[in-house]
């Protein structure tokens, strides 16, 4: 019997792409299916746990989705900004630096048209610090790249390889870049050009979709123990459950934890593979049309969040009429002591000070998630000790996968592929 533990999309992908070829059995912890994909309802508007966007690269995917929420999902190109010296600038930086003030524009140019010119490439650069510099010069790594992702990883990017950034960040060319300085919009760059969304009912439409044709989930089932030599799984009230292989899509931390012996040049990986917490602050306003925007970063370190979506610009089933949903994003060290009122507070009052909440606008709807594992640091240790972890897991019948259980970077289709690509070795 094949163990899948945990009901988020990677373990509802291998499920489903499993059909009945092989026996298996979802184990979810919580009691609902989804994982960190659930959309609760408060007060007449839908929130995710925190902004969920379908970008669909692959045409299996593609049709995959489309077929799963057919008639229930809409594409829309994106419309992002960055908020940076007191204005908004289109996504990407790199791309549009028109509008910033003259000594920045210069230093931003300058540094770039050196960049290009170098004779190193940024690929050679082992630090996230030193690819950006490289890649996009000191002036654009100062005034965007470095402070956005210090507040996104939450420790210095000499800590951070560059391993993850060959998908997720746009390269403009020279020749786009002075375009962008000069005012000419450069759109459709990097792999959230164009993204899916469900019509009605948020991100857990998604899962509950692939969640109908899979009879054999047990909601409610905390692990607390695996047998690695007896391929056994011990759960909270006591049961146990035999495996013949197990899928954990568990944050890979938490599932070393929970095995019963550890490789000595692997016991440290339980508390030396980390990742910054995110904290979701939903609220819903009462007016519509709070921003134009889908989504907007915040590089600059006076502002708490590193970045704020408009659920409602989505699609309007989000919000009630003359309403605007909003989700924030500030993230913090694991370990940091930040209660909710003193977030609350710090969020509300950035929103005031950049003019996206008005006097008179009342919050009428909010929600809050704590989300533990948000980004994975990408760090030296995690760089030489992962793959021979994944590899020993492996050997020992565990696939640990999905973004946590994987410990990487990826989006809701790399989920669903790995899921598909899993089922395909198991079959």
């Amino acid at each position: 019997m094949i163990a899948i533990i945990g009901a988020g999309l990677t373990g509802l992908s291998t499920a489903w792409h499993l059909g009945r070829g092989r026996k298996h059995t979802i184990f979810e912890q919580q009691d609902a299916i989804g994982g960190l994909c659930r959309s609760p309802s408060v007060d007449g508007f839908t929130f995710d746990h925190t902004g969920h966007l379908l970008h669909l690269r692959g045409g299996y995917t593609q049709d995959f989705i489309a077929r799963l929420l057919s008639g229930r999902l809409r594409k829309i190109e994106r419309n992002a900004a960055i908020f940076c010296n007191g204005r908004y600038l289109p996504f990407p930086f790199q791309a549009n630096l028109h509008g910033l003030p003259e000594d920045v524009l210069l230093e931003c140019l300058e540094g770039f048209i050196q960049a290009a010119q170098q004779k190193h490439p940024a690929c050679r650069q082992e630090t996230f610090h030193g690819w950006v510099r490289s890649a996009f010069g000191p002036g654009i790594a100062r005034h965007f790249f470095l402070p956005y992702n210090e507040k996104l990883f939450c420790r210095s990017l000499r800590r951070i390889t560059s391993d993850w950034t060959s998908w997720s960040v746009p390269k403009p060319s020279l020749s786009e870049v002075l375009r962008g300085a000069l005012g000419m919009v450069n759109t459709g760059m990097g792999y959230n050009a164009s993204f899916w969304y469900p019509e009605a009912g948020g991100i857990q439409v998604l899962p509950e979709a692939l969640s109908r044709r899979l009879p054999h989930i047990e909601l409610g089932r905390r692990l607390v123990s695996v047998r690695i030599k007896e391929r056994r799984l011990v759960f909270h009230d006591g049961t146990e459950q035999p495996y013949e292989t197990l899928i954990s899509t568990m944050p890979l931390p938490r599932l070393l934890k929970l095995l019963d012996r550890v490789p000595d040049r692997f016991a440290t990986a339980s508390r030396r593979l980390t990742a910054s917490t995110v904290h979701n602050i939903n609220i819903g306003i009462n007016r519509a049309g709070v921003s134009p925007y889908h989504w907007i970063y915040f590089p600059e370190r006076e502002f708490p969040f590193y970045r704020v979506g408009f659920y409602s610009n989505f699609t309007p089933h989000m919000a009630p009429p003359l309403a605007s949903s909003l989700y924030i994003e500030i993230a913090s060290r694991p370990a940091a002591a930040l209660d909710y009122a003193g977030l609350r507070e710090a969020a509300l009052e950035g929103l005031q000070r950049c003019g996206l909440l008005r006097r008179g606008d009342r919050i009428v709807a909010e929600q809050y998630n704590r989300i533990d594992c948000g980004y994975v640091a990408f760090d030296r240790f995690r760089q030489k000790r992962l793959p021979g972890l994944i590899a020993w897991l492996k050997k020992n019948g565990i696939i640990s996968a999905g973004r946590y259980g994987s410990w990487t970077y990826c989006s809701m289709e790399d989920n669903i592929r790995q899921g598909r690509a899993i089922a395909e070795t198991l079959a």
